[in-house]
């Protein structure tokens, strides 16, 4: 049976829309399914919990935005039961990330050919990580932009960049120190640090595009030593991923990353709020299956 967990104000109601066509759909189809609908944040992985224990389970399938993702890959980290996504949500860069589509009806049946493949996820302090994480500018904009439902509603994607022209006019870069795989480096003007195992995050900006979802390796990019005009330059160029031409962009790979800010600094993982530094992010190679 396929398990749905529904989060239906996700992309500000557009889960809500995106489940009654899926479960029109699957009546159409004869296929044999239950779903569950989330009320709050952490409701996800306590469905995924509860079904792991009660029922056999052909897939779970999440259907809303990132944080969802998170929530349902959360609970399914090493075991064999497969994920599967229906984009709903306002950035959706999983399944950008996954070449999943983002029309509902072609993401369902990609679904139900049941093809499956590994994926790394880490482990971002005490939470997973699926997707991206990361500290500084890119958090505040996060936190911001979680905080604008009415813009996402109205603007979807446009969102993060219309909060972080906001963000930039009060967000003074620090130094920041990490070390990847033991190596440490000291950067003094940190704008962001971010880290993923997909090329994309917030919405499509290809902040690592080099980044793989199985290689075993976390991708994490740093921009630093920039004055605040050279970084508003500079930041619209990663949509393309043609920042990491700048000799300010810095690149590492690796199995394990730890990141030190000198100051109190936000992070987050798959654009959800992780107020705590400093962050040990650590890959968890092939350990979520995915449809």
């Amino acid at each position: 049976m396929y398990f749905f967990v529904v989060n239906q104000l996700s992309g500000n109601g557009r889960g809500k829309t995106v489940w009654s066509y899926i479960h029109r759909r699957l009546k159409e189809l004869g296929v044999e399914y239950e779903a569950f609908f989330t009320q709050e944040a952490g409701d996800a992985t306590r469905i995924v919990n509860d079904i792991k224990q009660h029922h056999p389970v052909k897939a779970v399938v999440a259907v809303g935005g990132d944080g969802t993702v998170n929530e349902v890959g959360s609970g399914l980290i090493g075991t064999d039961i497969p994920m599967g996504y229906i984009p709903a949500g306002t950035g959706n860069d999983f399944a950008l990330g996954h070449q999943i589509p983002l029309d509902p009806e072609f993401a369902l049946k990609r679904i139900l050919r049941h093809q499956t493949y590994q994926v790394d996820t880490a482990k971002m302090n005490n939470r997973c990580l699926i997707s991206f994480g990361g500290a500084g500018f890119d958090a505040k904009v996060a936190n911001a932009v979680r905080m604008k439902r009415w813009e996402k509603q109205w603007f979807g994607r446009l969102t993060y960049g219309l909060e972080a022209l906001k963000v930039f006019r009060s967000y003074t870069p620090q130094p920041v120190t990490l070390t990847v795989d033991g190596v440490r480096y000291d950067y003094e003007h940190v704008w962001l640090i971010a880290v993923s195992n997909i090329p994309n995050f917030a919405g499509g900006i290809k902040i690592c595009p080099q980044a793989e979802k199985n290689d075993g390796l976390l991708d994490l990019c740093c921009i630093q030593n920039l004055s605040s005009f050279e970084f508003l330059r500079l930041f619209p160029t990663a949509y393309s991923g043609k920042h990491t031409r700048h000799k300010s962009v810095i690149f590492h790979r690796g199995k394990e990353f730890t990141i030190t800010p000198q100051g109190s600094c936000l992070a987050h993982v798959d654009g959800e709020i992780l107020d705590e530094t400093p962050i040990t992010v650590k890959v968890v190679p092939k350990s979520l299956t995915v449809l």
